[in-house]
């Protein structure tokens, strides 16, 4: 067999493309192959290469620094995202399962989808200035119109039959949205949330720009008003790992935790 046959199996290349953990690791590759391109091609002082990033960040770790003002972001980003799953949820529920409630809310929502981000911190901070209050409301009116469509879409495609059986039963609405709707938009609110979470972090990050005096956001602005580049890049690269360890830490093992519990529970009705 030729050398050429053996780096070329189209069985072990086929193996390697299904195996989960070789995608992951070559996509991290392929990602850090492209940053040290683009710091080949761009001044020292504006693209450091990754090494160097890496190492203040470590820097910013040892130092305390990174610890404390990202678990202030973690916090603000936390409250915000609750708030938004809890209003945007509440209201898609109401639009899926009443005409009217459809109807009054969907203009709000649509406002909602395309008044800017950074209207909303700017709005904020006018209204809160420099208080928590004005990350958190910021998150909560951008994010909520994003999680309220997927709920409200996913409440529509709920088997009809379902809600009218619930309804000729007289369950009451409260054990309809725990024992009915919920389970039924699991993978919706799955999406919901990855989303939300993920809107959560830059709103959060672009009101401590605006009005912060701690944070990430405002770790970041000050880093780039001072020509610290290399800094600016590392505070946003503690920010993607922390998102990858919140995505594969805690997101993707409760979503398998709920599918199987979902899996269990219609065995148990068919058997």
């Amino acid at each position: 067999m030729s050398t050429k046959t053996k780096l070329f199996n189209p069985r072990l290349i086929d193996r390697l493309s299904k195996n989960k953990n070789f995608a992951r690791i070559f996509g991290l590759s392929l990602a850090i192959t492209l940053w040290t391109a683009l710091a080949v091609v761009f001044p020292a002082n504006q693209m450091p290469f990754p090494h160097e990033t890496l190492t203040r960040s470590w820097e910013l770790i040892i130092s305390g620094q990174a610890v404390y003002d990202t678990g202030i972001t973690i916090w603000r980003t936390f409250l915000g995202f609750i708030g938004a799953m809890i209003f945007g949820s509440l209201l898609g529920i109401i639009m899926g399962t009443s005409r009217y409630g459809e109807k009054l809310l969907t203009p709000h929502v649509v406002i909602g989808l395309s008044v800017p981000a950074v209207a909303w911190a700017a709005a904020a901070m006018l209204a809160f200035g420099f208080s928590i209050l004005t990350p958190v409301v910021a998150t909560i009116l951008t994010t909520f119109p994003y999680i309220t469509l997927n709920v409200w879409k996913g409440v529509e495609d709920i088997d009809f039959s379902l809600l009218k059986m619930s309804e000729a039963f007289e369950i009451s609405y409260k054990k309809r949205i725990s024992q009915v709707i919920i389970p039924s938009i699991t993978p919706q609110l799955f999406t919901a949330s990855r989303l939300g979470l993920a809107i959560s972090w830059k709103i959060v990050t672009i009101a401590e720009m605006f009005s912060g005096n701690t944070g990430v956001g405002y770790r970041l602005i000050s880093a780039y008003d001072n020509f610290r580049f290399e800094e600016a890049w590392a505070w946003a690269v503690m920010f993607m790992i922390i998102i990858l360890a919140i995505e594969y830490g805690i997101m993707k093992p409760l979503e398998r935790r709920v599918y199987n519990y979902r899996n269990d529970a219609d065995y148990d009705i068919l058997y």
